[in-house]
């Protein structure tokens, strides 16, 4: 199986700071997907994930 990575930047795991683990991908157009173990949301930015504006409606599926 071929996987292409060439549209991920980065890939890293941020605590915030609230008990929760976010496994984070930061895509080379800026969006971030953010990963948890009960949903996947996505970001306009890193910015935008570290702002923690929960008055936002962002895309996301609920695992």
């Amino acid at each position: 199986m071929k996987v292409e990575t060439g549209r991920i930047k980065s890939v890293s795991t941020w605590d915030s700071g609230g008990g929760i683990e976010i496994d984070v991908i930061e895509l080379a157009d800026g969006r971030v997907l953010g990963l948890t173990d009960e949903v996947i949301i996505l970001y306009e930015s890193i910015d935008d994930l570290q702002s923690g504006d929960v008055s936002v409606n962002r895309p996301c599926i609920f695992l």
